[in-house]
């Protein structure tokens, strides 16, 4: 089972375009993409999600990859925003993959997909962002976000 929570890692990188592995379980659901990004995308999502939430109407989403027919390796969405008065907030994740490794040459265009959402804190947020500035700079090691057990 994979740990509650998000992380991403570097897969791979060259001089002009990256591979990172996305990888998230709320304890109930999961998903994983490997999707291609610019070599600044990580450094662009934390500089979205800086200072989340400011207030309760905040919300921010970040992607990577490409979504649907069409595009190469897999997509990740991650909605951030408020779900109440109290300013609580939450995650809703989106996971696209392509599977090519596991199915036949002939069913590349076939992919798999997972929807769910979790809780979040802003201090994880803010831990958060400074993991992804680190991987930027790095190019190695990983980012990860915390989710709350709901209940």
């Amino acid at each position: 089972m994979i740990e509650r929570g998000l992380t991403i890692k570097w897969s791979w990188h060259d001089s002009d375009v990256a591979s990172i592995f996305v990888r998230a379980s709320n304890g109930d659901f999961a998903g994983v993409a490997e999707p291609y990004i610019s070599l600044d995308a990580l450094a662009e999502a934390a500089d979205r999600l800086k200072g989340f939430p400011k207030d309760l109407a905040d919300t921010r989403e970040i992607t990577f990859g490409g979504s649907g027919d069409g595009s190469a390796g897999g997509f990740a969405s991650l909605k951030f925003s408020c779900f109440d008065g109290a300013g609580h907030g939450r995650v809703e994740l989106i996971f696209e993959s392509k599977n090519e490794a596991r199915v036949a040459k002939s069913h590349y265009d076939w992919f798999e997909s997972a929807t769910f959402c979790a809780h979040i804190e802003a201090a994880a947020v803010d831990e958060f962002v400074a993991g992804l500035r680190r991987l930027h700079s790095d190019k190695a090691g990983e980012a990860r976000l915390a989710f709350l057990v709901a209940g």
